[in-house]
């Protein structure tokens, strides 16, 4: 039960609640509940707090009534203060408003007072203008007059004061009193004009009816005019230059272009002076230069002579330049000769010229500078005159020439052998025919298998006719530079590739039966040199002969302009442009040719046959030209051999070129058009059903006609061997076509077979166009040399004929092999033949005798069923061996018999390495280090240089960092070798017995020196590293091997005597050159001594890193327990010993030598044999080695030789020396690349390689002599 609450309890905590909203703290109270005897109690306790609260407002009032007494008589005091502020401004307002009415008076009076002003000014300035006016108008009448009397220039110079007067009137020059004295004056300028101009028409009189010109100096009007009077008038009017420029017009057209120009009638007209008057008169009778220079002398004396200076000179100005421009375009340019004959006359017309300068010079006149220049440039004249007639000449000579045609022979003559090709056949023939160069070349190659149609186009650029037929001319793809301003109009037909019909062999340097025939070469006599001279007849236009007339003239121009005679001549100079004639002269041949051929039927042939025409003349002018001018009296700088024999040369090549395209589109044409005919047997499908079989006939029979009427056509045109030659390319054409679609044919039946038989036997009747009768007059078919695919159009006949088992002695016993693929065969087969055990087993026969490596990386692929985009190169090793030959020939070499099983694997092969880039140092690169594996694309590449810096790349080659100088007492050593410890580590060294470890940063870019390893006395040589361990192996040239650790708290102190600063001079080096940071040094953890000549390399054991090598120049590869510091095995070999990696997947160590092999050493102490394999193939010591990371079985090496080389320990074979193992060669050789993407094999001189290293993302890194870091990329796909 809870306590009782009293009621004064209960009161208190009702009136803390009224009065300050206070709940009441005790809990008892809070809780406890208020009865009705509690009430009054505390309703009292509420009065009474009440009446207290009341209490206290009556004294807080009684205590604050006087402040509230002051506050309301400040009240008060602001109100009156306010009342007055209103007052104040009331009167401010008033006062305003009476201002105002003040100042508008006095504004309304001073405008009236301005008004006043401005009137009395105006009235004044009214008063002046009309003085003025009345000075103007004085002045008007003074002028009147004076024209009235004669003045005139007095009259001009009045109206020129009144017009300054007029312009003094200022704003009154609008008003109408001005506007009436404006059209006076204006009135009597125009008298005054009128008057003047009158004068100067009698003054100057022009008669166009009459054809009449007057000059006088005086005339009587109503007082005399004198013509200085009147000009000085007109310059003061500003009218004498328009009167300048009529009157010029005027005696041009009365007297200078009648003179100096033809008329509509054809006349030229002569003038006549009388006194003051020069007329035209009848035509002229002499119109030589010397008699219109002498007219126009007379029409200058006579102007010159009867106008004043004031007139005459402007007037020279107008008229000289016409009179240039007439006498050179009618008269001088006329005159220049088209032969040397002419020459004299002309220069002497020449000084005629500038005897007419020279007298307007003392006129005074000017615009003769036009007839200097021209007489300057006579020469340039002249030379485009001749050009411009030798041009005209061919366009008016080739469409004559064309149609006059004539045989031609050529005659060439070339020592050839005995044993050559061209008397293979019989010693005593000589038949010229062998070649058109004179080339004989054996056919019965592997080339022959390759397409005809292809074939058709290798030796042309686009096409030819006959493979290996003679060597591939290289026509300039360049046209021939400009000479002077002989532009080389033939230019857009030289746009295609050039093309030739390539010369036949010599029947007779073809075995006559067949490419079965392999005995001939054993019955050859021994080669003996012989005289054989070559002769061919073929038809040609009168076309070149034409052209060369033409040259030859030049020529003869030439020498004519230097004779005694002319060599003084203006003209003198021109004579070495005569040169650009003949190139001018091919060009517009070249350029019209197709035109004017185009309607012979062998146009396209006759272009080809005029094209060697011309060469060969051209060729045989140099020639003889070369010989006479060892006797000429010409300056050599101008005898044409000199200047000729480089222009006529590259146009030599062009016509060329020109008449090979020519030869090409009549080819293509002829070629398109047979195989057109046979298109349309549609691939002899169905050809013994009717109506099939039909158009299958006649697509023979037109496709046989039509090289018979092609034959025809060409016959009368080309040579005898061209023809062959042409006609065999078109039968290739056909035979290829046929053959082509008889190997489509999936399926043969047997009456099919008999039918293309028979069309075979049709084609073979085209052997009748190849045959050619020899010295012994008897008739042998060439069909076989000049149609390179006849051999195996005669193989298919046979096949199409023949069993299976004759097509097995074809292929095994007899060439068909060398006609035809194997894949043709065996589809072939398949087609004739259905499926059986004989077929199957012949088909496996001819698959061996033929399987290579590429073809089983073929199957290969098949196999795995990837497509031609994934394929991947696989080498093929049978039993353990790589094949590089046929199984066939593989088999016969190690005498396996057919019927035995092989062990066959397939490998990736290596593709060749391509060459990415390459970063260029300052000095040789000793050493290359790749850090990948880190992130990709972030790889990087570290170089060391005989500049003694490292730089850090990355593989765009970019520099990212290099190293500072080491502190070397102010010298700068050569880096030999460096290494990554880690992302953050570098170890190099070098030839100052010091070994460093550097700390690089990415992010700064910086590589610094963070401790230094002294223990070498001489320099070191080579240095490995350990990175989980921190261990660092160096091999130095004092035959000591030193380890040490990159932290350098767990090295000792570095040796004393050791240290840069050990000798007196040293030490103060050390403290000129002392950094701003000290780099700690320290000394070696062990040292391995044993070697008694410098180490040249070591490594630490891949799966052992307390087990290191070392290799050296004492011939010894020598085994170290680290632990120990000793020495636990040591292998002897017979050279030095220069570079060393290991093979862990084989146990082995590879070693470079001095003797410019690789010997691959087993280091294990139960190994019977020191040398496991000898790698050959370098030419110099191979410095240093590195092995594949994505596989086992390769090696990198680097020589001093110049070059990289990839091998595959594979790839090896027995039979090298005792000793030595099994023996390896190169898979692959990588040379140093210059600059312009060119290989350098120069056998390490300039371009020794000194480091390697592979790396699987990077590549192959390598760096040497050629102060380049080159980086190629072997992609084993």
């Amino acid at each position: 039960m809870p306590p009782q609450v009293s009621d004064e309890q209960l009161g208190d905590a009702l009136l803390q609640s009224a009065q300050y909203g206070a709940f009441p703290q005790d809990e008892h109270v809070a809780s406890a509940t208020v009865p009705s005897t509690a009430l009054p109690k505390l309703l009292e306790v509420v009065t009474k707090a009440r009446e207290d609260t009341k209490n206290q407002v009556r004294q807080l009032s009684r205590e604050a009534a006087p402040d509230v007494d002051g506050w309301i008589t400040q009240a008060r005091k602001l109100q009156h203060d306010i009342k007055r502020s209103q007052d104040t401004a009331k009167e401010i307002v008033q006062l305003a408003e009476a201002g105002k009415e003040n100042m508008a008076r006095v504004q309304d009076a001073a405008s009236k007072v301005s008004l006043l002003h401005t009137e009395i000014a105006y009235n004044e300035s009214l008063v002046q203008t009309v003085e003025q006016l009345r000075d103007i108008s004085t002045l008007l009448d003074s002028a009147q007059n004076a024209a009235v009397n004669g003045h005139i220039l007095h009259a001009i110079s009045t109206l020129e004061d009144a017009d300054d007067a007029f312009k003094r009137l200022g704003p009154f020059m609008t008003t109408r009193v001005v506007g009436v004295l404006r059209n006076k004056q204006e009135q009597l300028k125009k008298a005054l004009i009128e008057t003047i101009i009158e004068s100067w028409s009698g003054l100057i009189s022009v008669d166009r009816a009459s054809h009449k010109i007057s000059l006088h100096q005086l005339i009587e009007r109503e007082a005399k005019v004198d013509i200085n009077t009147t000009v000085e008038a007109l310059v003061k009017l500003g009218f004498l230059d328009n009167l300048i420029v009529r009157l010029s017009r005027d005696i041009d057209k009365t007297i200078i272009a009648p003179r100096l120009a033809m008329g509509a009638d054809r006349v030229v007209s002569s003038f006549e002076v009388h006194g003051d008057d020069i007329q035209r008169a009848g035509p002229v009778n002499d119109g030589s230069i010397k008699t219109t220079i002498g007219d126009i002398q007379t029409i200058a004396e006579y102007l010159n002579t009867r106008l004043p200076p004031s007139i005459v000179i402007p007037l020279s100005h107008k008229i000289v330049p016409i009179i240039a421009s007439r006498l050179i375009s009618n008269h001088l340019l006329p005159a220049i000769p088209l032969s040397t004959e002419g020459i004299p006359e002309f220069q002497e017309s020449l000084s005629y010229v500038l005897g007419l300068v020279e007298f307007l010079d003392e006129l005074g006149w000017s615009g003769q500078s036009r007839l200097t220049e021209w007489v300057d440039k006579s020469p340039e004249f002249w030379l485009a005159r001749q050009k411009e007639a030798a041009i005209a000449q061919v366009q008016v000579m080739i469409p004559k020439k064309v149609l006059e045609k004539k045989t031609v022979e050529r005659v060439e003559t070339q020592i050839v052998s005995k044993g050559d090709a061209l008397h293979a056949g019989d010693d005593q023939e000589d038949d010229w025919a062998a070649d058109w160069d004179g080339e004989g070349e054996d056919e019965t190659t592997k080339e022959q298998t390759i397409s005809v149609e292809e074939e058709d186009m290798s030796a042309w650029g686009d096409e030819v006719d006959i493979p290996d037929e003679e060597p591939k001319e290289e026509v300039s793809k360049e046209k021939p530079s400009d000479v002077e301003d002989a532009e080389d109009w033939g230019a857009d037909w030289d746009d295609e590739i050039d093309t030739k019909p390539t010369t036949t062999s010599n029947p007779t340097a073809k075995a006559p039966e067949s490419p079965n025939s392999k005995k001939k070469s054993a019955q050859q006599k021994a080669p003996t040199d012989q005289k054989v001279t070559l002769r061919e007849t073929y038809t040609v236009t009168a076309i070149p002969d034409a052209i060369m007339d033409i040259i030859l003239q030049v020529l003869r121009d030439v020498d004519a302009l230097n004779s005694a005679d002319l060599v003084k001549s203006a003209i003198s100079p021109a004579s070495g442009g005569l040169y650009a004639i003949p190139s001018l002269l091919l060009a517009m041949y070249r350029a019209t040719a197709a035109m004017h051929y185009s309607k012979d039927i062998a146009s396209n042939m006759l272009i080809y046959n005029d094209c060697q025409r011309l060469s060969d003349r051209l060729r045989l002018f140099l020639q003889e030209q070369a010989e006479k001018d060892t006797s000429s009296t010409l300056p050599q700088h101008l005898q044409p051999s000199k200047r000729l024999k480089p222009l006529l040369e590259a146009d030599i090549k062009t016509i060329d070129g020109f008449g090979k395209r020519a030869y090409g589109r009549e080819m293509e044409s002829q070629r398109q058009i047979i195989r057109d005919h046979l298109e349309d047997a549609q691939g002899f499908q169905d050809c013994t059903n009717v109506p099939f079989a039909t158009v299958c006939d006649d697509a023979i029979a037109t496709t046989i006609d039509r090289i018979g009427d092609v034959k025809r056509q060409w016959q009368n045109v080309l040579s005898k061997s061209a023809l062959l030659q042409s006609l065999g390319s078109l039968v290739s054409a056909a035979l290829t076509k046929f053959v082509n679609d008889v190997e489509d044919k999936a399926d043969i039946a047997e009456d099919e077979s008999r039918k293309l038989h028979g069309y075979c036997v049709s084609l073979s009747t085209l052997a009748q166009h190849f045959q050619t009768e020899d010295d012994n007059g008897e008739i042998r078919d060439m069909a076989g040399v000049y149609t390179p695919n006849w051999f195996k159009f005669q193989y298919l006949s046979e096949i199409l004929d023949s069993s299976l088992a004759d097509i097995k002695y074809f292929w095994t016993d007899g060439e068909l092999k060398l006609e035809m693929e194997a894949e043709e065969v065996i589809g072939l087969i398949e087609a004739l033949f259905a499926p059986t055990d004989h077929r199957r087993r012949a088909i496996a026969e001819i698959r061996r005798t033929t399987l290579t490596r590429h073809k089983l990386s073929t199957l290969v692929n098949e196999l795995l069923h990837r497509g031609d985009e994934n394929r991947i190169p696989f080498d093929i090793l049978i039993n353990g061996e790589f094949l590089r030959t046929t199984i066939d020939q593989f088999l016969t070499k190690n005498g396996i018999n057919a019927e035995a099983t092989l062990d066959v694997e397939y490998t990736r092969a290596l593709v060749p390495p391509l060459n990415v880039t390459s970063f260029e140092h300052n000095d040789w690169v000793s050493a290359v280090d790749v850090l990948s594996g880190v992130q990709s694309g972030q790889e990087r590449i570290l170089s060391a240089s005989y500049d003694g810096l490292l730089r850090v790349w990355n593989t765009s080659g970019d520099v990212l960092a290099t190293s500072e100088a080491p502190n070397n007492g102010g010298r700068i050593t050569s880096l030999k070798t460096a290494k990554w410890l880690s992302e953050k580590k570098i170890v190099a060294a070098g030839l100052d017995n010091t070994v460093r470890v550097y700390k690089y940063d990415d992010d700064t870019r910086t590589i610094t020196t963070a401790l230094e390893l002294f223990n070498h006395r001489w320099g070191v040589e080579d240095v490995a590293v350990h990175a989980p361990s921190n261990r660092i192996l160096s091999a130095s040239s004092d035959t000591t091997v030193s380890l040490f650790s990159s932290n350098a708290k767990e090295n000792p102190a570095a040796p004393s005597n050791l240290l840069p600063n050990s000798t007196a001079a040293s030490n103060k080096r050390q403290k000129l050159s002392k950094p701003d940071r000290t780099v700690p040094a320290r000394g070696a953890l062990a040292t391995f001594t044993g070697h008694n000549s410098p180490v040249s390399s070591i490594i630490f054991k891949p799966d052992d890193a307390t087990v290191a090598y070392s290799a050296s120049h004492d011939h010894t590869l020598k085994t170290w327990d680290l632990p120990t510091a000793t020495c636990v095995d040591t292998r002897t070999t017979g050279h030095s010993l220069l570079s060393l990696c290991a093979i862990p997947s084989r146990n082995l160590l590879a070693t470079g030598t001095s003797a410019r092999h690789i010997t691959l050493v087993d280091p294990r102490a139960s190994a019977t044999q020191i040398s496991v394999m000898t790698l050959r193939g370098h030419k110099n010591a191979v410095v240093s080695l590195d092995t594949d990371p994505s596989s086992e079985h390769n090696l990198v090496s680097a020589s001093h030789d110049g070059t990289v080389q990839i091998w595959d320990l594979r790839n090896v074979s027995a039979g090298g020396q005792v000793g030595e193992g099994l023996t390896g060669e190169s898979v692959y050789t990588i040379y140093r690349q210059s600059w312009d993407g060119e290989n350098v094999k120069s056998h390490g001189e300039g371009a020794k390689v000194f480091s390697v290293c592979w790396d699987r993302q990077v590549g192959i890194v390598s760096g040497g002599e050629d102060k380049r870091v080159q980086i190629n990329r072997a992609i084993g796909s």
